[in-house]
């Protein structure tokens, strides 16, 4: 077995509240391999978004070790942590959120080209910009719009595009669908599922839609209140769920099929 591009060993985050400290995630430890996409589901509050940062480094974690490509993200240096900035991103479940609302798309995929030594001067720089949006499925006229000029899916688009732009090979996405309109969703994890494919971006996926799961992970994860209750491959966890908690999470999913049955 190839080893993982990320391990995550007891990964423990907690929070200060008044006087006490909080347990937001509670030594949680998992493995992704390179080219694959692990799914982690949970109900909110289950620390699934605390996990997504800590495991990016955007925000502090108590104890525990997360090895991506063979280092440890928590003791980097500054210079080495601004290399692994490169190699991983994250995409917010905020497309517009996401973005400044001052500049127009093209500004905002330049800059980020600019900040990171990517592209020598303007020329480039649009080139390299009209390619990003061509990958990500827009025409390079969208560089000229504005945020709010574009749509859900679209901005959500352009915020895969500033993620791949600097080179990411690991995506970490926070619900990255859940704030669109359902005919856009399959659009937008359709894409993800063309890049994994495509470009062998390996990829974390938060959420809580089972159904997403099932088309998207390879593994998955079920957290419940800061703790991981089941691990396994994503086909075998939904067919047939072994903690309680899961079993309820799978049963909460509506049987489209069956509800058809009944009616005819």
């Amino acid at each position: 077995m190839s080893t993982p591009l990320l391990t995550v060993d007891n990964l423990r985050v907690t929070y200060r509240v008044g006087r006490r400290r909080v347990a937001a995630v509670k030594g949680v430890s998992f493995s992704v391999a390179r080219g694959q996409c692990l799914g982690i589901v949970g109900e909110s509050g289950s620390g699934k978004s605390s996990l997504a940062r800590a495991i990016l480094a955007l925000e502090p974690a108590a104890t525990g070790q997360v090895i991506f490509a063979g280092e440890d993200v928590l003791k980097m240096s500054r210079a080495a942590r601004q290399v692994f900035r490169r190699r991983a991103q994250m995409v917010f479940q905020d497309p517009l959120g996401s973005l400044n609302p001052r500049l127009k798309i093209g500004a905002a995929l330049a800059e980020v080209l600019r900040v990171h030594g990517l592209a020598r001067n303007r020329r480039e720089a649009a080139a390299q910009t009209a390619a990003w949006l061509a990958t990500v499925g827009l025409d390079a006229e969208y560089a000229t719009r504005f945020p709010h000029e574009l749509s859900g899916g679209q901005r959500q688009r352009v915020n895969l595009a500033r993620a791949l732009c600097v080179g990411a090979e690991f995506l970490v996405a926070d619900e990255p669908v859940s704030a669109l309109d359902v005919s856009v969703q399959a659009q937008i994890l359709n894409l993800l599922k063309t890049l994994q494919t495509e470009r062998g971006i390996t990829w974390v996926l938060i959420g809580h839609d089972l159904a997403v799961m099932r088309h998207m992970a390879d593994e998955l994860v079920v957290m419940q209140a800061g703790e991981v209750v089941e691990h396994g491959r994503a086909v075998d966890i939904l067919a047939s769920p072994q903690h309680p908690y899961t079993r309820e999470l799978v049963a909460a999913v509506p049987d489209v099929d069956r509800a058809l049955q009944c009616r005819a």
